[in-house]
C-alpha cells in the first residue's frame, strides 16, 4: 500500500512571496491601486513621449526628476523654435521672386512719355538773358515794365540755375503758371513729325500739355486728368493736365480687360523693336535759344513713367541734344502681387492696393503720387506755400521767388528725413505720409544710345524737312520695347498658415512626439473626462456596507483543518 499525501494548495509563491493568481503586468504604472487622479491617468495613457515615466508606484525619485528635466528641456526647445518660426511668419510673410512664366508686352501699357523743351520762351516775347542782365543793373531795373519783371520772375522758377532766388522778396506768385503758358513755345514749333507703330500720326492728338517743375511740357499715353486727379480737391486757377482720353478697359490692379482691342487706351505695343514703338522728330529755332536759363544746354528733357503716375522732371529724365538721334530701348519691370496676399495687412505685405490707400489729390495710388502729395503737404507746413507744379487747394498760396530757397530746403530735408530720424530720433514726417510701394506697379528701365542725326542730308532726298529752314535744329527720338516678352516680378506668400502649422508640427513631433491626437487628448482630459466623472459620481446609487469575506471551514468530524491529511489507500497493483 502506498500512501498518497495531499497538501493544501498554496496561494502564494514561497520563493518570492507573490500571489500566483495575480497576473504579472508589464508596466507597473498600469496597476490599479484604487481610484487614480486625473493627472496620473493622463500621464499613464498619454501619447506624448516621456509623460508616462513621471508616474508609477515603482518609479524612484531620481527617475522622476530626470524625466521632469528632460520634458521641461524639450518643451523649452519647442517653444523657442516655434516662437522663431512665428516671428518669421509675422514679419516676413511675403517674398519677391520672378514669375514662373514670361508675359507678352501687350499685357501692359506703353510707357507714358513726357517731353520738356529747354527753350522756354521765344525771343520776340522775352529775351531772357538781356532782361536778367538789365534787372541786375542797379540803375536799369527801375525802368523795366512791371509786365516784363513778372515774366522774368516766372521764368526764373523753371530755369536750371537758381540764381534768381535773391532777386526779390516776393513770397507768393499765384499767377506764375499763367505767365508760363503765355510765354511757352507753341506746339507746332516743337513737334515736327510723330509715328506710332509705323503709322504717321497727328502729334497734337497724342501729346497733351502737362504742368511740371520744368515748365510747360507735353505727355503721351498718360491717364486722363479725370481718371488720375481729384479735381474737386484741387484749385481752379489752372489745369495740371490737358489729357482727356479715358482708360475704360485698363487699370493698374487688374490690367487690360478681355474686351480691350488693339486701339484701347492707354496705348500698348504688340512687339519689340522700332517698328512697334514711338518715333518723334523735335525741332528748335536757333534764334529762340537761350544759354543762360538752360545752363548752356539746348535740346529736350524726356521722362518715361507709368501712365498712373504724375510726371516729375526733377527726379528722372534723360536729355536729347540737338542734331542727335536718341534710341531708347525699354525693358519693363512689372511688380505683380498674388491674390492670396490680399488677406494680409498692408504693414505686413509692405504695399497698398489702390482701394486701400486714399490720396487727397490723386484717384490712383502709386508711390510716386504719394510722394508728390507728401512733398506738397510738407512744403505747405514748412513754408506756408506750395510750388506751382505740386497739387494744392484754393486756400494754399503759390510760392514765389522769395520762398524758393525754403521750398528747396523742404525738399532736401524730406529726402534726408529717414537718415535724420535714425541719427537724432526726431519726428519723421515721412512716417505720417505712409507712402508704401503699390502692390501692382510698372517700372520702365531704359537703355539709351545716340548718334549724329544729319537731317540736312536726309532732307535732300525726302520731304520730311520740307518746311524746315537753316535756322532750325532737329532731334530724333525713338522709344520701343527691348523684348517682346518679359518676366514679371511676383510678390507671393513665403509662409502661409499651412506652412506655419507644418513647421510647428514638425518641431513638436521632433521634440515631444506630439500630433493632433495628442492635443485632442489634452482637451479631452481637461474638459470631457472631468465632466463625465462628475456625472457618473452624481448618478451612482448609495451602496450597502461591504461584508468582509470569511473562510468557511468543514465540520470537525472530517478531521483537522490545517496541515495535510493522510488517507489510506490500497494499490491493487
Amino acid at each position: 500500500m502506498v500512501e498518497t499525501k495531499f497538501v493544501t494548495p498554496q496561494t502564494s509563491d514561497p520563493r518570492n512571496g507573490s500571489n500566483i493568481w495575480e497576473p504579472e503586468l508589464l508596466n507597473e504604472s498600469y496597476k490599479d491601486n484604487g481610484q487614480r487622479s486625473l493627472w496620473v491617468d493622463y500621464c499613464a495613457n498619454s501619447t506624448i513621449h516621456g509623460f508616462k515615466y513621471l508616474v508609477g508606484d515603482k518609479r524612484t525619485a531620481i527617475e522622476r526628476i530626470w524625466w521632469i528635466i528632460v520634458c521641461l528641456l524639450s518643451l523649452f526647445g519647442c517653444g523657442n523654435l516655434i516662437y522663431s518660426v512665428y516671428r518669421k511668419w509675422d514679419r516676413e510673410p511675403v517674398v519677391v521672386t520672378f514669375a514662373e512664366k514670361p508675359a507678352p508686352v501687350f499685357t501692359i501699357p506703353f510707357p507714358a512719355v513726357t517731353i520738356c523743351p529747354e527753350t522756354k520762351v521765344r525771343k520776340k516775347d522775352l529775351d531772357f538773358t538781356k532782361a536778367y542782365q538789365f534787372y541786375n543793373d542797379p540803375q536799369g531795373w527801375q525802368f523795366m515794365a512791371r509786365e516784363q519783371v513778372a515774366k522774368l520772375e516766372a521764368l526764373l522758377q523753371v530755369c536750371d540755375f537758381s540764381f534768381g532766388i535773391e532777386m526779390n522778396d516776393d513770397s507768393y506768385s499765384d499767377n506764375v503758371v499763367e505767365y508760363l503758358q503765355k510765354l511757352a513755345i507753341p506746339f507746332e514749333d516743337i513737334f515736327l513729325m510723330c509715328s506710332w507703330r509705323e503709322h504717321v500720326i497727328d502729334c497734337k492728338n497724342f501729346f497733351k500739355q502737362t504742368i511740371t517743375d520744368a515748365g510747360i511740357c507735353y505727355t503721351f499715353n498718360s491717364l486722363a486728368a479725370d481718371d488720375l486727379l481729384r479735381r474737386e480737391q484741387l484749385h481752379t486757377a489752372y489745369e495740371y493736365m490737358a489729357e482727356n482720353e479715358s482708360s475704360k478697359m485698363w487699370n493698374m490692379d487688374d490690367g487690360y480687360s478681355s474686351g480691350a482691342g488693339g486701339d484701347t487706351y492707354p496705348r500698348r505695343a504688340f512687339g519689340a523693336g522700332r517698328r512697334a514703338g514711338l518715333v518723334v522728330i523735335l525741332k528748335v529755332q536757333k534764334y529762340d535759344m537761350d544759354f543762360l536759363c538752360g545752363n548752356s544746354f539746348q535740346g529736350f528733357k524726356v521722362h518715361l513713367h507709368s501712365p498712373v503716375e504724375y510726371p516729375r522732371m526733377l527726379n528722372q529724365f534723360f536729355r536729347i541734344p540737338l542734331s542727335q538721334e536718341v534710341s531708347v530701348s525699354v525693358e519693363p519691370l512689372l511688380l505683380d502681387t498674388a491674390p492670396n496676399i490680399r488677406r494680409y495687412r498692408p504693414q505686413r505685405r509692405l504695399c497698398y492696393y489702390n482701394h486701400e490707400r486714399h490720396l487727397r489729390y490723386f484717384k490712383v495710388y502709386s508711390k510716386c503720387n504719394c510722394d508728390i502729395e507728401c512733398l506738397s503737404n510738407y512744403t505747405l507746413k514748412t513754408c506756408g506755400c506750395v510750388p506751382f507744379p505740386l497739387p494744392h487747394t484754393n486756400e494754399a498760396r503759390v510760392c514765389g521767388l522769395g520762398k524758393a530757397s525754403c521750398a528747396d530746403e523742404a525738399l532736401s530735408v524730406l529726402e534726408e528725413m529717414d537718415l535724420i530720424h535714425e541719427l537724432n530720433k526726431t519726428d519723421n514726417f515721412l512716417e505720417h505720409c505712409n507712402c508704401l510701394q503699390a502692390c501692382n506697379a510698372l517700372i520702365y528701365n531704359t537703355e539709351i544710345s545716340q548718334a549724329i542725326f544729319d537731317w540736312r542730308k536726309l532732307s535732300e532726298s525726302t520731304h520730311i524737312a520740307a518746311n524746315v529752314t537753316n535756322e532750325t535744329e532737329l532731334s530724333y527720338l525713338s522709344i520701343h520695347f527691348k523684348v517682346s516678352r518679359f518676366i514679371p516680378i511676383k510678390r507671393s506668400e513665403l509662409f502661409g498658415i499651412s506652412d506655419f502649422l507644418a513647421n510647428c508640427g514638425g518641431v513638436l513631433g521632433l521634440f515631444m512626439g506630439v500630433s493632433i491626437l495628442s492635443i485632442v487628448e489634452i482637451v479631452y482630459y481637461c474638459t470631457l473626462k472631468p465632466i463625465m466623472a462628475r456625472t457618473k459620481a452624481s448618478a451612482r446609487p448609495e451602496t450597502a456596507q461591504a461584508i468582509k469575506p470569511a473562510l468557511i471551514f468543514p465540520p470537525k468530524e472530517f478531521g483537522p483543518t490545517v496541515g495535510a491529511r493522510l488517507r489510506n489507500s490500497t494499490n491493487k497493483w
